[in-house]
């Protein structure tokens, strides 16, 4: 049956002739009129299109299985284990570290630590001993026992190889940071003994309007030692006295200048009274033994001269007295006169000298 001209003529604009063969039409054509037809082929074209594109994203895309289960921590534990015992140490720790932070099991912090004892690594097995040991203590009973006791021997040995090192302040002032070989040492951990290495170590403190303080200290295996340091006020921030008035401040240097000098002249006039002594008792012993001389040219050792005798002795002790008393009087008093002029003393010392008199006087002002 020939088709009408209307479906004919829309099928060739579109491209769709034999349109039968391709929607599986029966064996009458369509009849369809002018405009309705050609929407409807329209619509019938994008359908189809939509549908191989739909197919084709299907087909090309893989289709997403199950995702496989992560390994427990006991078969991650166990694979470690092997690997560990392979010799192969680097490999081995970070799968014991990654279980380490699941879970607070005694055994996974003793290999951690075996781990770091093959690396070299003694301060960071000493730490993982030390928890492995805490955490089975505070799990108690007998499982954990056999770790115990291994982590309490691995500690022992650690501990002749490392050193102690306790970091103290002598006062401790607000945000203070101390380091020890650039790491922060943590404020709850100062007074207390830190694990090192043996050799020379850097301990650095500083804190907000101090100075910094920067020591070095040298620890031997298996010694401990301790180093206190104290943080010093920066010169620029440390508050200056309140100065006082001139005057207040030349008074009191004068009152002590005045101080020694009446005592230099108290000293001086000692050793000028033992000078005059010396002076008169020589004179007397040298008059005694004079008339000795005189009555008994070949000495005189009858009784009648016994009390001269003992009166010139008498004279020569007293005038030698007075002699090592006048030269240390009169030399100290010199020294403190000069240290009490010296240091601003106003007062003037004036001294007078007359036959049978020696007059000392002392006057300023105050």
């Amino acid at each position: 049956m020939p088709s009408s001209p209307t479906y004919r003529a829309s099928s060739r604009r579109l491209g769709l002739t034999g349109s039968r063969r391709l929607w599986g039409c029966g064996p009458r054509p369509l009849r369809c009129s002018g405009g309705s037809q050609t929407a409807r082929a329209l619509s019938l074209c994008l359908a189809l299109w939509c549908v191989l594109i739909g197919a084709t994203a299907g087909a090309t895309e893989p289709a997403a299985g199950p995702s496989a289960p992560s390994p427990s921590p006991e078969t991650t534990f166990a694979e470690a284990v092997k690997i560990f015992k392979s010799g192969d140490a680097a490999r081995a720790l970070p799968l014991f570290l990654e279980i380490g932070d699941m879970t607070s099991s005694p055994n996974v912090q003793l290999y951690i630590g075996y781990c770091q004892v093959e690396l070299g690594r003694n301060r960071e097995a000493h730490r993982a001993f030390s928890l492995a040991l805490k955490q089975s203590l505070d799990l108690g009973g007998t499982k954990y026992g056999t770790t115990r006791e291994a982590a309490r021997d691995e500690l022992a040995k650690l501990n002749l190889r490392l050193a102690n090192l306790t970091i103290s302040l002598i006062e401790r002032p607000a945000n203070t940071v101390v380091r020890l070989d650039g790491e922060v040492v943590d404020s709850a951990s100062l007074g207390s003994p830190l694990i090192v290495d043996p050799g020379l170590h850097q301990v650095k403190a500083e804190a907000e309007g101090r100075r910094t303080t920067v020591r070095e200290i040298s620890v031997d295996a298996g010694g401990s030692k301790t180093i206190a340091l104290l943080l010093e006020e920066k010169i620029d921030q440390v508050t200056a006295p309140r100065t006082q008035p001139e005057r207040d401040v030349a008074g009191r240097r004068d009152w002590r200048g005045s101080r020694l000098t009446m005592i230099g002249l108290v000293v001086s006039a000692v050793g000028v009274v033992g000078l005059g002594t010396f002076a008169a008792a020589g004179i007397r012993a040298r008059s005694v033994y004079n008339r000795l001389q005189t009555e008994c040219p070949n000495g005189c050792a009858d009784a009648s001269h016994r009390s001269d005798i003992n009166d010139g002795t008498t004279f020569q002790t007293v005038a030698n007295v007075g002699l090592a008393l006048g030269i240390a009087g009169t030399l100290t008093g010199a020294t403190l006169l000069y240290l009490g002029l010296a240091d601003g003393g106003s007062a003037k010392p004036a001294v007078a000298v007359a036959p049978g008199l020696v007059k000392i006087s002392y006057g300023g002002s105050f």
